[in-house]
């Protein structure tokens, strides 16, 4: 395919916000990990340095790293808030945790099987289910749950015809199951959430104890997300379940309850797509739009979106796209991620400090649904009944300059050819460029990835940011 024939213009009309040059916006800090304080939650900071400048996790850009965040919600009238918080899970029916030695099955005596026993369970932090169990009544309610420690937080008897939204706080992961995905649920940790039904979320926040600062500051969060004040809270150190009561005197009154995905265009592209005022080249075939999200930024514009390439209820490939305009003509920082050395290929022509910027980069990525912009993707994917996969082999291409800056990622999923991988540490994926060779089906299949981008580069450069 030639450039002309990527350059074509599209078979679908691009309408709605794909085409829509982003207005400038009152700022919204990019995401940046926190400093690991319990129960701090990191401030919004406007002037923030973009998300490019922090170090990548493997296989991933860190320019995605930037928030996909919610708005304040309009409840109706007469919402309650429900709040729950613990330190962490228990047991059920009193059981106690056994101690790292015992889970080896181990007397104690060879020092060196203790010492593997050690190194395995040692420190290591069980995932604990909680049970919340909601009862019936007429009041709309948002329920929040928080923990420090990791737990499974499994709601019962939640309605998603009065169940407006599940908010989860905590330091370390947090997961949850038992709702419709009708009900939107967005989580707050500082560790990565584990839930693909989740939104992921800008900062962290738990409490248990109302006599303690961790309350306030998670207080004060809660309103800011909801507007809303608590309706009751519970904390307790440890426990294993909760029951929320709602009041029986509230009665909704004319709420239409649209589940109809919002950002969720539904439109089809062929050939190519205009993002933030760039038309952007798309690999052959039909893709659907499936997420759409504009970051707000003090220097122009900022923009997000993810289309999707499924075929017989199969996602094929993912194209995930970030294109910014900065205003003031400052450029961008350095990309870290041209920087990459352990990919399966990869080419820098410029990486300069705001300034020209030029590079593309294959790899593997066996944690794809943590960035939020993915996250939000993923939930896209769950509610057309599209199983998110546990890997893919991702080729990404950045350009800049002074004004502009755009990184596209291209996902393909090795399952949609029938190869399976299972989900692994990255550096210990039989993907990893070390070990691929000794697969000879994800060997071939990293080798045709690898073709197609040394190729796609030369039609990605040729395309855009060339003003």
């Amino acid at each position: 395919m030639t450039v002309l024939t990527c350059l074509a213009t599209a078979a679908v009309g691009l309408l709605g916000p794909w085409n829509k040059k982003a207005p400038v916006l009152p700022s919204f800090a990019s995401y940046s990990p926190p400093n690991p304080t319990p129960g701090v939650s990191p401030s919004n900071n406007p002037n923030s340095t973009p998300s490019a400048t922090t170090p990548a996790l493997p296989g991933h850009d860190p320019v995605f790293d930037v928030l996909v965040s919610p708005e304040v919600a309009g409840f109706p009238p007469g919402t309650e808030l429900h709040i729950v918080g613990v330190y962490q899970g228990a047991l059920p029916n009193g059981q106690k945790e056994q101690p790292w030695w015992a889970k080896c099955g181990l007397g104690g005596s060879n020092p060196v099987d203790m010492a593997k026993c050690h190194q395995m369970y040692a420190g290591l932090r069980s995932e604990k289910t909680i049970t919340v169990t909601v009862s019936k009544s007429p009041a709309p309610k948002v329920i929040a749950v928080m923990a420090y420690e990791p737990v499974k937080w499994k709601i019962v008897g939640a309605d998603a015809s009065n169940v407006l939204k599940i908010i989860i706080g905590g330091y370390y992961g947090q997961d949850l199951e038992g709702i419709s995905t009708t009900i939107p649920a967005e989580v707050y940790s500082y560790e990565a959430s584990p839930c693909l039904i989740c939104s992921r979320q800008n900062g962290y926040f738990y409490a248990y104890q109302k006599d303690k600062p961790e309350y306030k500051q998670a207080i004060d969060k809660l309103r800011t997300i909801t507007g809303l004040s608590p309706t009751t809270f519970q904390g307790v150190r440890s426990t294993s379940h909760f029951s929320i009561q709602g009041s029986h005197q509230t009665v909704l009154q004319n709420r239409s309850r649209d589940t109809k995905l919002q950002s969720d265009s539904g439109q089809r592209f062929v050939d190519s797509i205009s993002i933030a005022n760039v038309t952007v080249p798309l690999p052959e075939g039909e893709w659907l739009g499936i997420a759409y999200a504009r970051n707000p930024s003090t220097r122009g514009s900022d923009e997000l979106a993810v289309l999707a390439r499924i075929e017989h209820e199969k996602l094929i490939e993912l194209v995930v796209l970030r294109a910014q305009f900065a205003s003031d003509g400052k450029g961008f920082p350095r990309h870290t991620a041209c920087d990459n050395t352990e990919t399966h290929a990869g080419k820098v022509i410029a990486n300069e400090v705001f300034g020209a910027q030029s590079c593309f980069w294959v790899s593997h990525d066996t944690a794809p649904w943590g960035q939020p912009i993915f996250n939000l993707a993923a939930n896209r994917l769950i509610s057309k009944n599209i199983v998110p996969p546990d890997v893919f082999v991702n080729s990404v291409f950045h350009k800049a300059n002074i004004n502009s800056a755009l990184t596209v990622a291209y996902l393909a999923n090795p399952d949609a050819k029938n190869i399976a991988s299972q989900k692994t540490a990255w550096n210990a994926s039989p993907w990893h460029p070390r070990y691929v060779e000794r697969f000879p089906d994800k060997a071939t299949f990293i080798r045709d990835r690898v073709q197609w981008a040394s190729s796609w580069f030369q039609i990605f450069n040729a395309s855009v940011l060339n003003d």
